[in-house]
């Protein structure tokens, strides 16, 4: 790209229509032409200057191998009228024109171009206005489409002086939706940067494989490489992380994988012997051979999963928003161009009807999870849905091969198909109907090479709970349509009272996926564990039996007294209990019931358990519903439902100076309704909290606190009591906390009283601390004047529904911008959300009408604050004065703020040496420093005011063994509510596509959120530089990565 002329680069990101970063578009008279073989845009020049598009610069962060070809190529002569446009659209901001269309910015080596400009009264150095930049489309802008927009508004800052707030998009100049710039521009300067330097003098590069290899016009040159060089990467599906410890063995070539017996360091036992069969079978697939061989049978793998053919087997597929369903010689097509896809789950409940023992054979996990989807979008079909996987008619083929051979190019999409199954090679994703067909082509393939051996037993018949599920889905509705409801809360009201049902199923669900999956794959998924090795014999204990393991390093969400499932041959699987866990040593104790010592076998994985019982919860929740059909007694939970502000006898919501004054005078004017208190980090929610209630007990009131943790409500309860020593009760305080067991986490001294007794809880006087189990007893249907709900930010709308009716009046305390409710089912909206982000709505800060917002911090200083408020708050967060006081001297990191700390490593996923390694570093420089609290005098730094978070447990343990004693380490959790002077994250993954979990996990704005926001001055984020250079497919990516672009530097 760059020119043998000049040498100047422009920088022009391409306005397109919103769908894809590689249309073909016009702007100015310059066209930007597509290659027909890759639909990839042509780069162009505009005389001595070289044009870069969006398109080049998402591509550029996808490959940087890819640019460094792309810049061996001259571009095509383009028209010069940009330059024409450009000293018009700055003629037309001179004059003031209210909209400039179209408008171009050439500055420097950069050229930027929107549909629009709209004047705002802004003031600018223009004057009392300003421009901000739009994109005219008839749907929501992708990734190529935000970076125009935003780096054009970084460009007209150097026209007006300032950085328009927002963008806007929509069908035409007049009628648009906002688009806050300060979530995207971070991420487009970091882009636009590291595109102008790496043009200027372009290292060397080597091909690896990446998530644009597909669409890449310079995939068959990589490929020709990778062959030439007998490179690793010439196995289809070889992750970075096992690359990476292949070649630190010294294990650099396909031949030399082919002939590994030992596990090299960060690869386990059965991994290296997979990896070194599919070797051996790519190589000698080279020569003609067979490219696959059968794998042992293993319970519930492979062909177990595979159930004899039936008459009416159906064979189901999707190709983009098209669906099909073959059998036989009928073919049934579904979506745009076909018929109504909501025709699909009658057509497919007819077919079984007349086909009773028929399956569903699909490829991957879409197909199954786009039907339920579907059903629960519809509100019809869930429990048919339901029946078939419970009897196990739904087949994966995928799972069935993954299992039952090793493969040297295992098909990873169902385009992959055609040339596994001997068919020409595709070079697009399939139709439907051709996706359809070669589902029906795997299975016979399957069938074709099935050794002899018994067919898997059918599991038992479900069409009673079908009926059971479908007659009470029925009677709701009923219901509520014999009530004076609005059709949008009949919908609603429905949706909660699924909530339950559709919550439990994906758990039960959860199982069955868990043992189908391979040992690698459990490695990566929280709620299970593999790769246990016994090291000890059976043990009888009593009547049961106990066995060792040891297990490799993981990130699990299991640990001691929970309970997992093992797959149990020819039947259903079996649960064992967890009797000791130790994840870092990675050393398990499991403990099987009477008769169940064959469970514990010499190697094992661990499966998710069956989910808990809802009914008390779903039995208050079809109460609420009732009432809502009917008197409407809850009014505070109607209020809820409503998202009314909040009902005062004092009058509407009034703002104070004071937060505990505000609080204190809200909730106790509350009049039958609901108020939402938002508190971000450090702005002193229990303290505010604790003080609202101990006001409400001198009026008599009877206090309920719940959230979904025991230890939230015992910080609150604990809150309580500090605050009642400095306030003269004139009783004596009752505290209960309804609790599950006994190790409830209070000193043995504590004045709460803990019980596991429903009864004995009920007599608390004062304050009742429990669980949603307790406030949904029928006996305790408005037994209490307020309910507080501490971290309401996690807890679902649907339990706080069934919960609510306890209660006369209700205050959400929490943050839904920090950890969120964990769901695992499908819900439409808002039945999905938690009560306090529903009550909020969709702009994140609760408004001054609706709630009360802590805008004041205590904890952060003025340089940490300023970077969360603006990710996270909207700029509405301060910091208190006296936080500027605190600081870190004597040490060679900065006195205060928030950092990146860029690091340089490949193929780690949950664990990262290189980061552990340097942040040792830093904790021993930082040792060497002093710390300035906000008051007395400067005093020698001490482990226990640094705090180390990581993403993932594997890096936790890790980390724990190279620091020094007294560091706290943990997961973000872990951590919520504490703090410390200093805060290191650890962020562990080379890349967002190498992250255990995903980029929407590593990334999230609410851990990173509450991971800064530990710090009281400096918090510190060491990662890999290729996190701030991920390819965003979306712009939701480019939020979450903009996030951890807009933190400064500190080398």
């Amino acid at each position: 790209m760059r020119h043998s002329g000049s040498g100047r680069i422009f920088y022009f990101p391409s306005q397109t229509c919103g769908q894809s970063p590689i249309c073909g578009i016009q702007v100015c008279g310059c066209v930007f032409a597509q290659t027909p073989a890759t639909g990839e845009v042509s780069m162009r020049a505009l005389g001595q200057k070289t044009l870069i598009s969006a398109a080049d610069l998402l591509r550029f962060s996808a490959c940087a191998h890819a640019r460094r070809l792309d810049l061996q190529h001259a571009p095509q002569p383009a028209s010069a009228a940009l330059v024409q446009a450009a000293a018009a659209t700055l003629e037309a901001m001179r004059r003031g024109d209210d909209l400039i269309s179209p408008a171009v910015f050439l500055t420097g080596d950069t050229l930027a171009q929107a549909d629009f400009l709209r004047r705002v009264p802004r003031p600018s150095k223009r004057g009392t206005q300003s421009y901000e930049p739009g994109l005219i489309t008839t749907e929501a802008p992708g990734p190529a489409g935000v970076i125009a927009l935003a780096l054009c508004a970084d460009l007209m800052a150097d026209v007006q002086g300032e950085v328009p707030q927002a963008a806007h998009f929509g069908p035409d100049s007049q009628t648009t939706t906002p688009l806050p710039l300060r979530d995207y521009i971070h991420y487009t300067r970091s882009l636009h940067a590291r595109l102008k330097a790496f043009s200027a003098d372009p290292p060397q590069t080597r091909p690896q494989p990446c998530a644009g290899c597909g669409d890449c016009r310079w995939q068959p040159q990589c490929r020709a490489r990778w062959q030439a060089e007998d490179s690793l990467y010439q196995l289809a599906g070889l992750k970075r992380g096992q690359a990476k410890a292949l070649i630190a063995a010294g294990v650099e070539t396909l031949t030399a994988l082919s002939d590994l017996s030992a596990p090299p360091r960060g690869l386990t036992e059965g991994t290296t012997a997979r990896l070194a069969a599919r070797a051996r079978l790519h190589l000698s697939g080279d020569k003609g051979a067979t490219r696959f061989e059968p794998r042992p049978a293993s319970p519930g793998q492979g062909f177990d999963l595979l159930p004899a053919p039936q008459e009416g087997d159906v064979f189901y597929a999707l190709s983009g928003e098209n669906h099909a369903l073959g059998s036989g010689e009928t073919l049934m097509l579904y979506g745009p161009g076909a018929a109504e896809l909501t025709r699909l789950p009658d057509d497919l409940k007819r077919h079984f009807e007349r086909f009773p023992t028929a399956q569903i054979c699909h490829f991957g996990p879409e197909p199954s999870n786009a039907l339920k989807r579907l059903t629960t979008t519809l509100g019809s079909g869930e429990a048919f849905l339901d029946r078939l996987l419970r009897e196990r008619r739904l087949t994966d083929l995928a799972a069935v091969l993954r299992g039952a051979f090793l493969c040297a190019k295992p098909p990873a999409r169902i385009a992959d198909l055609a040339e596994f199954l001997g068919l020409p090679p595709l070079t697009t994703e399939p139709s439907a109907d051709l996706a359809c067909r070669l589902t029906e082509d795997l299975r016979a393939w399957l069938l074709q090479n099935r050794p002899e051996r018994p067919w898997p037993q059918p599991a038992p018949q479900a069409a009673e709970k079908e009926s059971l599920e479908d007659s009470e889905s029925a009677e709701l509705r009923a219901l509520l349509a014999a009530s004076d409801l609005s059709a949008e809360r009949q919908a609603m009201l429905f949706d909660l009272g699924m909530f339950h049902r559709r919550e439990v199923k994906p758990a039960q669900w959860a199982v069955f996926s868990s043992l189908s999956k391979e040992e690698e794959e459990l490695l990566e998924d929280l709620d299970a564990l593999g790769g246990l090795i016994a090291v000890s014999p059976v043990e009888p204990v009593k009547r049961s039996f106990r066995r060792s393991y040891r297990f490799p390093p993981q990130e699990t969400k299991l640990r001691a007294g929970k309970r997992v499932t093992l797959p149990v041959e020819d039947g259903p699987p079996a649960s064992v209990t967890i009797e000791e866990m130790d994840r870092r040593a990675g050393h398990i104790t499991l403990k099987a019931g009477p008769g169940k010592a064959a469970l514990l076998g010499e190697r094992l994985n661990l499966h998710p358990d069956w989910p808990l019982d809802t009914k008390v919860l779903a039995a208050a929740l079809r109460d609420v519903i009732e009432d809502q059909c009917g008197p409407r007694q809850y009014r505070a939970v109607e209020d809820l439902l409503s998202r009314s502000p909040p009902r005062l006898s004092s009058g509407p919501l009034s703002a104070m100076d004071d937060p505990v004054s505000a609080v204190v005078a809200a909730t106790s004017a509350l009049d039958h309704s609901l108020l939402p208190i938002q508190g971000p980090p450090g702005t002193g929610k229990t303290y505010v909290t604790a003080r609202a209630i101990l006001a409400l007990l001198r009026q008599g009131a009877r206090v309920g606190v719940t959230s979904n943790s025991h230890e939230a409500i015992r910080n609150v309860l604990t809150g309580c009591l500090a605050a009642a020593e400095s306030d003269d009760l004139p009783f004596t305080l009752d505290l209960v906390h309804k609790t599950s067991g006994p190790e409830d986490g209070y000193p043995e001294d504590s004045p709460v009283r803990r019980t596991t007794s429903n009864e004995e809880a009920a007599g608390g006087r004062h304050i009742v601390g429990a669980t949603a189990w307790f406030f949904c007893r029928d006996e305790n249907i408005q037994a209490f004047d307020w309910l507080f709900v501490d971290e309401a930010g996690q807890v679902g709308l649907a339990n706080m529904t069934a919960m609510g009716r306890a209660a006369k009046n209700i205050v959400l305390v929490g943050d839904p911008q920090q950890l969120p409710q964990v769901v695992q089912g499908l819900h439409p909206e808002p039945a999905g959300r938690s009560c306090l982000e529903w009550v909020i709505g969709g702009d994140g800060t609760v408004t001054p009408d609706r709630g009360i917002f802590l805008s004041v911090s205590r904890r952060m200083h003025p340089e940490v604050c300023s970077y969360i408020s603006d990710q996270i708050y909207a700029g509405r967060l301060t910091s208190h004065p006296e936080t500027a006081l605190q600081g870190v001297t004597g040490c060679r990191y900065p006195a205060a703020g928030a950092f990146f700390v860029p690091l340089d490593h490949e193929g780690n996923s949950q664990t990262a040496p290189e980061e552990a390694a340097a942040i040792r570093e830093a904790v021993s420089e930082l040792l060497k420093g002093c710390w300035q609290g906000k008051t007395g005098a400067p005093r020698p730094m001490r482990p226990q005011d640094i705090i180390v978070v990581a993403p993932y447990n594997a890096q936790v343990n890790a980390l724990r063994e190279i620091m020094p004693p007294g560091i706290r380490v943990g997961t973000v959790d872990t951590f919520q509510g504490q703090e410390a002077p200093v805060c290191l994250v650890s962020m562990t993954a080379s890349s967002a596509e190498e992250s255990a979990r995903g980029m929407e996990f590593l990334l999230s704005l609410n851990r990173i959120n509450v991971a800064v926001s530990r710090a009281k001055a400096l918090a510190l984020v060491f990662g890999a530089r290729r996190l701030r250079e991920a390819a965003c497919s979306s712009i939701n990516e480019i939020r979450l990565v903009n996030t951890l672009c807009a933190l400064p530097v500190c080398s």
